[in-house]
């Protein structure tokens, strides 16, 4: 990964909030994970190399969004921590940044199957429904980490877990979301795990639908495809044994 470039040379914050951002804002730590540069703005997914050696459980991902003002020979910086790549792409998408201009410059472990790429779609494209309240960073030799979050569109089950597990032998990773009733459900399966995660009532209206197609595909006759065929022509004479009969 390459260190992040800011591209803040010439430039002062342009308010209080930015200075004091700024000063605390160690660049060398940062290395770049996703950018999208739109015009004077950037939006810039890093990985922050001193969370490995700060508090324990320390996020080692943070999002900064930047607009400058060449002509006033200025700046204004935001960011914020996370403990996982898909809630970094929504703070900035929340923040402008268009959803699909976020995928990582790296190479990075990929997602292990088509359910880790919706789940991490749905983060990305969730807005301010989901509010993170809790979170287990992966770092060093980690293989899961999670996020708890409280679903603001939910009133049954508000409280979801997305649960990321790596696979460091096959370079990949999966992302589940599990949904319960209260903090103390999800606490409770967490420390226990004494059942599968409860899976969230968006992908199991998903898997009924595919189920319920797939069952129609097996059932519905199949019909030839492309043009007809033309009509045979009728015989000019009968068949013999078809004229004997008349």
């Amino acid at each position: 990964m390459k260190t992040t470039d800011f591209r803040l040379d010439g430039l002062e914050p342009a308010d209080d909030f930015s200075a004091d951002l700024y000063d605390c804002t160690w660049v060398g730590d940062f290395k770049t994970i996703s950018q999208h540069d739109a015009g004077e703005r950037s939006f810039i997914i890093a990985f922050d190399a001193s969370a490995t050696w700060g508090y324990p459980n320390m996020p080692n991902i943070v999002s900064f969004d930047i607009i400058r003002d060449s002509s006033q020979a200025a700046f204004g910086m935001r960011r914020a921590e996370h403990a996982t790549f898909a809630f970094a792409q929504n703070w900035l998408v929340n923040r402008g940044c268009p959803p699909d201009a976020l995928a990582p410059t790296i190479v990075a472990p990929t997602p292990a199957d088509d359910l880790s790429v919706r789940v991490e779609d749905r983060i990305r494209r969730s807005g301010e429904r989901l509010e993170v309240v809790g979170y287990q960073v992966i770092d060093g030799s980690d293989v899961e980490g999670w996020s708890i979050a409280v679903d603001r569109q939910d009133k049954d089950l508000p409280v979801r877990l997305f649960l990321e597990t790596l696979q460091p032998d096959q370079f990949t990773y999966t992302v589940r979301e599990g949904a319960f009733a209260d903090h103390a459900a999800a606490d409770n399966w967490l420390e226990k795990r004494s059942s599968p995660l409860p899976e969230a009532p968006e992908y199991r209206l998903d898997a009924e639908a595919l189920r319920t197609n797939a069952a129609l595909s097996r059932s519905a006759p199949l019909c030839p495809t492309g043009p007809a065929p033309a009509a045979p022509a009728a015989p000019v004479n009968p068949p013999q044994s078809l004229g004997r009969s008349l």
